[in-house]
């Protein structure tokens, strides 16, 4: 008898018929004993799911509860947490009850009282998601570190269900507030065991943009490159047991102008650079600063959301960035449940202005198992029609049990690292062009989270799409065993594979075979 190819086998184990739609073979979505395997920040991400937070001003002003208008837009917005910063949850527990909300108080006189015990009464603690312990603290220092401990030591029992962490500035090579070296997170993590790794680089009108050219925010990608390899090596540093890692996304413009302030807003494109790129690196809590207008010691902080003070009157930029969140949301039980493995870039042609280069290592064939090309085409006409980046992204289950039987799944996210500083995702798409050389595997295509669905769709030969008038993706059976996808993505914006090899795809109840 011939012996079973791996994706026959998985459907004859997990008794499946080819063309109908079936549960998934094991549990997608995890049993609870699987997830007390993991660490703490894994296992509260999955039961709580992808957090996108939202630094709010004044959300919790009296009587802002009875605001109509400024709920309906939050729920609009489908950012899941309401980031109250340094203020107390004040709100009713009609309101409080049913809001995810985060914060990042702090006591240094007395960290175990950080939080008044009111909260803890009151109920409102259950849906407290993630608490940031103060922001940018030097975690150099002795007496920081011994405040955070106590903090820790006192909060984490009382609250199992919470992100415990802190926050630093990404990038220390040019200094910065809250910059630290390697070592230093690294000395931080082993004696603070915090439950995620957490940053901020602001990459948009700073410093006249010189990190931000072409189209490349390459000092962030090079502070996101930074805090995943640190994660993923875990708070021991052996890389056994990696933490999640989260980062702080600019959607805010300073009041003040030149060197060394924020003069302009990100924009359409670069709101979905921003995001893409985080969960394309794996990134699994990204919180806006802000959604609403502050002020800072910097300057008045303008948010591009609203036209009116308190989230009242929503502009497009709020519809593109509830669309973009939505799209996110759909990744997201995936997302959780993947740990990120490997990230390349195949890099726009270098500039006479590149400054600061990305630490990303470029795309080859050795990348996996069945890509053998990638290419990328500017569709329009930005930079003189020259490509931009692309980033493609790899991960596996976080756990082999979460797909079953299945073992050595691959999974990859593709994203168009291309935008513009007043461009719109429509005026930076670009057509990537990925060849596939299935070999003896008996893969015949890929499976895609669609993320304006949140549904798995089959990619086999004959599949197209139709992104725009006359703008088409398609995948195509090239010769035996080899095809070509061709992929139009807007600027900014990626999609989420697998190899279809009959596997559950991970954080999903049900799969089309």
């Amino acid at each position: 008898m011939k012996p079973l190819s791996p994706r026959a086998f998985l459907l004859k184990s997990c008794g499946l018929m080819l063309g109908v739609m079936v549960a998934g073979c094991g549990d997608a979505i995890a049993a609870p004993e699987q997830l007390q395997t993991l660490d703490r920040g894994h296992r509260i991400l999955i039961q709580r799911g992808l957090q996108l937070n939202a630094l709010t001003i004044g959300f919790t002003t009296k009587g802002k509860e009875n605001d109509s208008e400024l709920w309906q837009n939050w729920e609009a917005s489908h950012f899941t947490t309401l980031d109250v910063g340094g203020e107390l949850l004040a709100l009713p527990e009609s309101i409080a009850g049913k809001k995810s909300w985060s914060t990042w108080r702090g006591n240094p006189k007395d960290p175990t009282q950080s939080l008044p015990d009111r909260l803890f009464q009151s109920g409102q603690i259950k849906n407290l998601v993630s608490w940031q312990y103060k922001d940018e603290q030097d975690i150099s220092e002795e007496s920081e570190l011994q405040e955070l401990e106590t903090w820790i030591k006192h909060y984490r029992p009382l609250l199992p269900n919470t992100l415990l962490y802190t926050n630093q500035h990404g990038d220390e090579r040019f200094g910065g507030f809250g910059s630290t070296r390697d070592l230093t997170i690294q000395r931080y993590m082993r004696r603070i065991q915090p439950d995620l790794l957490m940053q901020d680089t602001y990459p948009y009108g700073i410093w006249n943009d010189l990190g931000n050219q072409g189209g490349r925010p390459a000092q962030l990608y090079y502070a996101m490159i930074r805090y995943r390899r640190l994660a993923l090596a875990g708070n021991d540093g052996t890389g056994r047991r990696p933490i999640p890692y989260g980062l702080w996304i600019q959607t805010f413009k300073g009041s003040a102008t030149g060197v060394g302030t924020w003069t302009r807003f990100p924009s359409e494109s670069e709101l979905s650079q921003q995001q893409f790129a985080a969960l394309t690196l794996g990134f699994k809590l990204l919180n806006v600063f802000t959604y609403n207008g502050t002020s800072d010691v910097g300057g008045k902080l303008n948010a591009p959301f609203f036209n009116q003070p308190f989230g009242k009157q929503p502009t497009p930029a709020f519809q593109h960035i509830a669309e973009i969140n939505q799209q996110s949301l759909n990744l997201g039980p995936t997302l959780v449940r993947l740990l990120s493995t490997d990230v390349r870039i195949i890099p726009r042609p270098p500039t006479l202005t590149d400054l600061i280069a990305p630490d990303i290592s470029r795309w080859d064939t050795k990348a996996d198992p069945y890509m053998t090309r990638l290419e990328v085409k500017n569709l329009g006409t930005l930079y003189g029609g020259r490509n931009g980046d692309v980033l493609v992204g790899y991960f596996k289950p976080l756990r082999e049990s979460f797909d079953g039987p299945a073992t050595n799944q691959q999974y990859f996210m593709l994203t168009n690292g291309l935008a513009g500083k007043k461009h719109s995702i429509e005026q930076t798409r670009q057509q990537l062009t990925v060849e596939f050389d299935f070999g003896e595997s008996e893969i015949t295509g890929l499976q895609r989270l669609n993320r304006k669905t949140g549904k798995v769709e089959p990619i086999q030969a004959g599949w197209t799409e139709e992104v725009a008038p006359g703008l088409n993706s398609r995948f195509d059976a090239v010769s035996d065993r080899k095809y070509r996808l061709t992929l139009i993505l807007d600027g900014g914006t990626g999609d989420l594979f697998k190899f279809d090899t009959g596997a559950t795809f991970v954080g999903q109840q049900q799969t089309q075979l």
